[in-house]
């Protein structure tokens, strides 16, 4: 967490604790920049920042920590980060869309010179355009509007799945809602499992055998699914996410323990991804960056076929 200057200051980022142990450094820049480091085996590096950008109303404040924020980019990509910046920005990036494809004289203007630096250096907003006028991620009387995003870097983007903006207007007393972005986390899963077992102390687990599953096994698995899921749907759906997740993950995993075959590894060991999941999870990349494109053409159809004809 950021030291807190005064009241617009102050960013902090919470860590899965299967996560923590792979944490290697954080810096609070400023009030307003936090970044924290995660190194995994194969020399995969991540460097996450949480950003507080302040209003135009306080230009000399907002101008600094812009500044700041792009030096610090430059830098994770030199030193060969995998990064993500994450935050309030403050920024409305369904008007500067138009301004960038049709006018780049004015785009590259520095007014605009963070959108502009990380649009035209590769980096990319999974949810980029809101097509909700009545769901944004600020919400004032009125007021609706998107200025919170998750950019990720050119060499991350690969693995970003889907996003959307959550409404937490009935659960907190926020005026804004959360992004929430998937990524394929097969960039760093083979380094977690590892480092969770030398948590736990364990020198073996026991992994499902995927490719020999029959299908009377899968039937069995989905029927002992099926009992083992006794709460009503009513009931079920009342429940936050966290909550439905937890519940299904512990029936889904104990389903899998009664009815599926498995094997006894070291904990050093890395399965193979089946396939068909690896075909089926790079068609959903595709399609995740086709709905990109599709929401872009939607609503900046002129601009963006003359952009990329």
């Amino acid at each position: 967490k950021t030291k807190q200057v005064n009241s617009t200051g102050g960013v902090s980022l919470f860590i899965e604790k299967s996560l923590a142990s792979h944490v290697q450094d954080f810096i609070s820049h400023s009030s307003r920049i936090l970044s924290v480091d995660l190194y995994f085996k194969g020399n995969i590096k991540l460097r996450i920042f949480v950003i507080y950008i302040p209003p135009i109303s306080d230009s000399k404040l907002r101008s600094e920590t812009i500044d700041l924020l792009l030096q610090l980019l430059v830098q994770a990509k030199q030193q060969n980060f995998y990064h993500a910046i994450c935050g309030d920005f403050n920024m409305h990036l369904d008007t500067y869309y138009p301004i960038y494809f049709n006018r780049p004289a004015i785009a590259s203007q520095r007014a605009y010179r963070l959108l502009h630096h990380l649009l035209s250096h590769g980096y990319e907003e999974t949810f980029p355009v809101n097509a909700s006028v009545s769901l944004g991620t600020f919400h004032r009387d009125d007021q609706i509007t998107r200025i919170d995003y998750v950019w990720s870097c050119p060499m991350l983007k690969g693995y970003a799945l889907t996003s959307y903006i959550f409404d937490a207007q009935d659960t907190c007393s926020s005026d804004h809602n959360p992004i929430i972005t998937y990524f394929d986390d097969s960039l760093l899963i083979a380094s977690i499992k590892v480092a969770r077992a030398k948590q736990l102390q364990r020198q073996t687990r026991r992994i499902f055998k995927f490719d020999s599953v029959t299908d009377q096994q899968w039937e069995s698995f989905s029927t002992h699914t099926d009992s083992l899921c006794d709460v009503p749907p009513t009931t079920f759906s009342t429940w936050h996410i966290n909550q439905q997740c937890e519940y299904l993950h512990s029936r889904i995993v104990k389903a899998a323990n009664a009815s599926l075959p498995s094997v006894i590894v070291g904990s050093q060991h890395t399965p193979t991804v089946p396939k068909d999941l690896e075909a089926l999870t790079q068609h959903y990349r595709f399609l995740s960056r086709l709905l990109h494109s599709i929401r872009l053409l939607r609503k900046y159809p002129s601009t963006y076929y003359n952009r990329y004809e």
